[in-house]
């Protein structure tokens, strides 16, 4: 399926490798001031694109991460993840993810490092979304930072398994028991602008379409106007009827992410 923010990030990794080149341009290869040079520049760009404000507590969610089962229906079971998820996890990125395709292509022996890493800090949960009946894997489903309100719900299935109604069964049955346990109420997805199955999936279980938000890769207000500048012809009917929507201009909807809320119970 076509991403709008699969290009995004292409292209912002094309930015990047620019910018070092140029700042070591010149530098004798291996020596400290080109090291030097790399690290500087590298850390100027971290810092600007790392930029957050004030951060909540973490939610503790130890205890629900020690369950054998999160939650289950008659079609699905969400189990925490575990190390041996990993080789999973990281094939089910890779179909989504040019950087995991770069870091499988490199080194073969990171996917533990990368699971612990993305889904197992103190302010993520996660869940593997299990078939009832196969036991199957199917995909991931999980908060993603609790300490920035709302939560952001996050969902990627093995493609094999999409549009097949595993996720909208597993996003109902997830925020539903992180509902029971916590208290909260709403909860935030972001969706990509191309990507019309998620959209209606959301849709379906009487999400809210409340606006535009920054997406995972173009942050900066300059980043945001080159990309829609290059890539206007990108814009298609349905972009356009969501522009209308959101009352913005169509070309918005290039450089960021749909911000959908969800109330619960759903």
């Amino acid at each position: 399926m076509f991403s709008i923010q699969q290009k995004a990030q292409q292209e912002q990794a094309k930015e990047t490798h620019d910018k070092l080149e140029t700042a070591v341009k010149g530098l004798e290869p291996g020596s400290p001031e080109r090291r030097e040079a790399f690290k500087r520049t590298l850390d100027d760009m971290v810092a600007v694109a790392g930029k957050r404000g004030e951060l909540n507590p973490a939610w503790d969610f130890s205890a629900e991460k020690e369950r054998t089962v999160f939650t289950r229906d008659d079609a699905v079971v969400l189990r925490p993840v575990i190390r041996s998820d990993a080789d999973f996890y990281v094939s089910v990125k890779v179909q989504y993810s040019l950087m995991y395709q770069g870091i499988v292509r490199l080194k073969q022996d990171l996917n533990e490092g990368l699971l612990l890493t993305d889904l197992c800090q103190p302010e993520t949960f996660f869940c593997v979304i299990l078939d009832a009946a196969s036991g199957a894997s199917v995909g991931f489903i999980g908060l993603k930072d609790t300490r920035i309100e709302p939560w952001e719900i996050g969902i990627e299935l093995d493609g094999q398994y999409t549009q097949k109604g595993y996720g909208s069964r597993s996003i109902r049955l997830f925020l539903n028991e992180i509902h029971r346990i916590t208290g909260k109420a709403e909860f935030q997805a972001r969706v990509d602008t191309a990507n019309v199955p998620s959209q209606k999936c959301f849709e379906k279980l009487g999400a809210r379409l409340v606006g535009l938000c920054d997406g995972p890769f173009l942050k900066l207000p300059d980043e945001k106007k080159r990309f829609e500048d290059r890539h206007l012809d990108l814009i298609d009917d349905n972009m356009r009827k969501l522009a209308l929507r959101l009352e913005v201009e169509p070309r918005k909807l290039l450089s960021h992410v749909l911000d959908y809320r969800l109330t619960c119970p759903i």
